[in-house]
């Protein structure tokens, strides 16, 4: 990497003021949640959280089939999904958070409105909720700056189980690997790489994206080659980006859940989660964070179970990562992340904090502004709400 702007992380923070960042923990089998250091008691159990997972799902799902039919810009049509989203999220809101809670989120958004809030919650994997859908508004009408998560950067850390940084270095760059016969899928890494090239130039940095089969040779690579790969100290790629897909069997087992990779357009690679799993201890060396852009990948299998592929990815070493919580079409999977490496890779190169909470909500925003389309509530951050990128 070239070191023009290596010293420039400390100028940025000085320079901008980022969000008050706010903690909120619940610990398994004690009636309260910790905002900070404020106690509040628990109105919810672990089924009331599953239940509002599932009714949130069922209506992304419902969007997600309209936008693969509709197209991403659903300006010209008139859905009432923000509606549908409201009245769940409202529910959810008076139910998930106790009334003093609710009060302290307000009087400590007003006391920060230069700056405005930042939330990360930290929770038992079991009790894991789409912090994203509440909804603070009145309950007729849309406001959709009263979605919690179109108002503020929100992150997911899970108690005492993965050690979460506060900053991701990029380091070499970005790695990725495809499925081909995602049709946008090709488009979506040659964007990116567009971006990242782009950056480079203008800060005389040296930074790559690379995909699967730039790095490993097509008679050796399957999946423990694959794996090795990842537990290479050598590895140095600071963000990994997975445009695949993410399947789950019929049954009630999460194990069979895997992701779908091909390389060389006909080499299948199938990633188990257990395989994940299993190379506890072995897998990223050097921190990357992952970006699952595959359908469902923050959801596999039951709801009910804790193992999932974010949950997999941190314990396999990654130190963030971004997945969905429904099925995800093609086109709006690879224009959403499209823009979300544009804005990224746009905060770096005007030498500001890049945020990486901050530009997944902005993302979902200009989704929502420029075509009316919610879907971008899908994505979710398992990380602090605050984790920062530095060059």
């Amino acid at each position: 990497m070239g070191n023009a702007v290596a010293s420039t992380l400390s100028s940025r923070n000085e320079r901008h003021e980022s969000r008050c960042h706010l903690q909120a923990t619940i610990f398994k089998n004690m009636p309260t949640v910790v905002v900070g250091a404020r106690p509040f008691p628990l109105t919810f159990a672990e089924g009331d959280i599953q239940a509002f997972n599932q009714k949130f799902i069922a209506i992304l799902e419902e969007l997600s089939l309209d936008v693969k039919q509709k197209g991403i810009d659903l300006r010209e049509y008139n859905h009432d999904y923000l509606n549908r989203l409201r009245d769940v999220g409202k529910a959810a809101y008076n139910k998930i958070l106790h009334s003093a809670a609710r009060q302290y989120f307000k009087e400590k958004e007003i006391a920060e409105k230069q700056r405005g809030l930042s939330l990360t919650f930290q929770t038992p994997t079991e009790i894991s909720f789409f912090w994203e859908m509440l909804y603070a508004g009145k309950p007729f009408g849309v406001e959709t700056d009263e979605f919690w998560g179109f108002r503020y950067p929100i992150g997911r850390t899970y108690v005492g189980e993965f050690d979460f940084p506060d900053r991701i270095q990029l380091q070499g760059g970005i790695f990725s690997a495809i499925h081909h016969k995602l049709t946008y899928s090709q488009k979506e890494v040659e964007q990116v790489a567009q971006l990242l090239d782009q950056v480079c130039q203008r800060l005389s940095l040296k930074l790559n994206l690379h995909l699967l089969e730039n790095i490993v040779p097509v008679e050796t690579i399957c999946v423990d080659r694959l794996l090795e790969l990842f537990n290479d100290p050598e590895f140095r790629y600071g963000m990994i980006h997975f445009a695949c897909h993410c399947w789950a069997s019929e049954g009630i087992y999460t194990p069979q859940t895997y992701l779908s990779l091909t390389a060389y357009e006909q080499k299948k690679l199938e990633i188990e989660l257990e395989t994940l799993l299993a190379w506890e201890g072995y897998g990223f060396q050097n921190r990357p964070f992952v970006f699952l852009n595959a359908c469902s990948s923050a959801t596999p299998g039951q709801l009910l179970q804790t193992m999932n592929f974010p949950s997999g990815m941190l314990n396999f070493g990654a130190a963030g990562v971004i997945a969905t919580a429904c099925t995800v079409p093609d086109r709006f999977a690879s224009a959403f992340a499209s823009k979300f490496y544009e804005l990224l890779l746009g905060k770096l190169e005007n030498n500001v904090s890049v945020d990486i909470g901050e530009v997944l909500l902005e993302t979902r925003l200009y989704f929502l502004r420029e075509y009316n389309n919610p879907l971008g509530l899908a994505y979710g951050l398992y990380a602090l709400s605050n984790q920062k990128l530095r060059d």
